[in-house]
């Protein structure tokens, strides 16, 4: 749990917004244009030293539920969700800027079946390879606390430095049998260092980060644990296509050590600014069994499984700051792979390989304080490769994503402004297959979870949306923010889908409402 003392401390260094307040042309803020600026402030904050933020704060309380009768199977079928947010940046002087948000979330999850982790497959085709699962659907209650922050600073000779750090905290539970507990600590930061030229800098940095899950699954009735059981009978998925018994199922611990690097260059002048960026980043998960006496710690001779995933991330962003248009350009590759090894059996059982090459766009015409229009296009292609070397596993997929966003503001006057936003998402499978060869007569989870997510995967999908924003201005230069945002996820077809599986194709739908304070 975060202490009392840091969450004020944090949020009273957001509060410094309002004592800071410099003549800045772009607020962040203001339009979801800007998303992107934010998000890279975080990964890149060098880039940003010279650039024009203004200074904000933003509180928010927002609602989400989401249903989901379309889903991936290791995914709720119904999740709500209570948020409380604030987030900002500030310039303390104009080469030292400061930027972090904290957020808290409540979540209660209906209809979870296999799967008893923190993991879910709702943004992911499959959860990392070490889990433990029951088939029977259960409720979680989850609570999330997430803060972070960073500082970028210019030395009179150039010199660029900058600093990002987080911690994340979350607690896990689950009220039938199986009932696990799970809680989550992560924690990190990294090191920026780069020097400017004239129109050009560059930079390099370092990065590292731990993460702690410690699991306990316990049962309201221990004979419900048992293979008599299926529905309820705990066991292990190692890779995917593997299940296997495990008799540390009710204590266990995971310990992940991130470390990273990264290279940048970047040229700015008056208008535009266009920055490349490397990074490289490799985890190793470890999974810790109990020892004889029924105790789990992280020891050497308790590790049973090790998970390494490393990536590389190349990207190119282009922006440019026009009189009263303003365009951007994002170029992303990255390349990732995944590898389980077993301890125990030294040798490994798992291989995951994920390549995707994204192209984004936008333009934003702007008219005083009004937004005329905002047109965003996002294309994304991405190869799947997910191999199960004792599960006899091996699924491929490559997909193509194209996204299309328009957005305006329909009035805007001294005390108010209503902006609308518009947007569809068309998702297909360019070419997909699964290879499945049983090992074992017990084939549970390949026809209830591999077989019906291939077909999730495989299914053409298009996704549409709708944000409403309305804007009301308060004195002393505060504005305060009402938002909705209702979307709905439809299955188009899957006649090209070589295996049969009892997939639900009900449109899943997503709703968001909240307010928020801008200052």
């Amino acid at each position: 749990m975060i202490s009392k003392k840091a969450i004020l401390f944090f949020l009273l260094l957001l509060s410094c917004t309002v004592q800071a307040q410099l003549k800045d042309s772009l607020l962040v803020n203001q339009n979801s244009f800007y998303n992107d600026i934010g998000v890279q402030l975080f990964e890149t904050p060098l880039f940003f030293t010279s650039h024009n933020l203004s200074d904000f704060t933003q509180t928010q309380i927002d609602f989400e539920q989401k249903l989901m009768p379309f889903k991936r199977v290791q995914t709720a079928e119904k999740a709500t969700k209570y948020s409380f947010s604030t987030h900002g940046i500030f310039n303390i002087k104009p080469r030292l800027r400061l930027f972090g948000n904290f957020i808290y979330n409540q979540i209660r999850e209906d209809g979870l079946g296999y799967n008893l982790t923190t993991e879910r497959t709702e943004n992911q085709n499959v959860l990392s390879p070490n889990y433990f699962f029951a088939p029977k659907k259960g409720n979680w209650e989850i609570q999330n606390y997430n803060l972070n922050g960073g500082v970028s600073y210019q030395l009179e000779n150039n010199i660029l430095l900058g600093a990002t750090v987080f911690y994340i905290n979350s607690k896990n539970y689950r009220k039938i049998d199986p009932r696990p507990q799970v809680a989550l600590s992560k924690y990190g930061g990294e090191l920026h260092g780069g020097y400017v030229y004239k129109d050009h800098r560059v930079f390099g940095s370092v990065g590292m980060s731990k993460k702690t899950e410690t699991g306990d699954i316990d049962y309201v009735d221990d004979t419900q644990n048992a293979p008599a059981y299926p529905e309820t009978f705990t066991t292990f998925s190692s890779g995917y296509g593997r299940v296997v018994f495990n008799s540390s199922y009710n204590k266990y611990i995971y310990n992940t050590i991130d470390k990273n690097f990264g290279l940048g260059y970047q040229f700015q002048n008056d208008r535009n600014s266009l920055g490349v960026t490397y990074k490289f980043n490799k985890s190793m998960e470890d999974l810790y069994r109990k020892d004889a006496n029924g105790n789990v710690y992280i020891q050497k001779d308790l590790k049973q499984y090790r998970y390494r995933f490393y990536s590389n991330t190349a990207k190119l962003n282009y922006y440019h700051d026009g009189a009263s248009k303003d365009y951007k350009l994002q170029l992303e590759y990255s390349a990732g792979q995944g590898d389980n090894f077993s301890v125990a059996e030294n040798g490994q059982n798992y291989r995951m390989n994920l390549d995707r090459l994204q192209l984004s766009s936008g333009i934003i015409k702007k008219e005083n304080d009004r937004v005329i229009y905002n047109f965003e296009l996002i294309g994304a292609y991405a190869k799947h490769k997910y191999i199960d070397l004792l599960g006899n596993t091996n699924k491929k997929l490559n997909t193509l994503e194209i996204q299309a966003v328009f957005n305006k503001d329909l009035f805007v006057n001294e005390k108010n402004k209503l902006n609308l936003e518009f947007g569809v998402n068309y998702y297909v499978a360019l070419n997909e297959d699964l290879v499945y060869v049983p090992t074992s007569s017990n084939t549970s989870f390949a026809n209830n979870v591999i077989i019906p997510d291939h077909a999730y995967d495989s299914t053409s999908k298009l996704q549409s949306n709708i944000v409403a924003n309305y804007y009301i201005k308060l004195p002393k230069k505060k504005t305060l923010q009402l938002f909705i945002n209702y979307k709905t996820l439809t299955a188009l077809d899957n006649k090209h889908l070589k295996y049969y599986a009892n997939l639900n194709t009900k449109a899943s739908t997503y709703f968001n409402g909240g307010i928020s304070i801008n200052y």
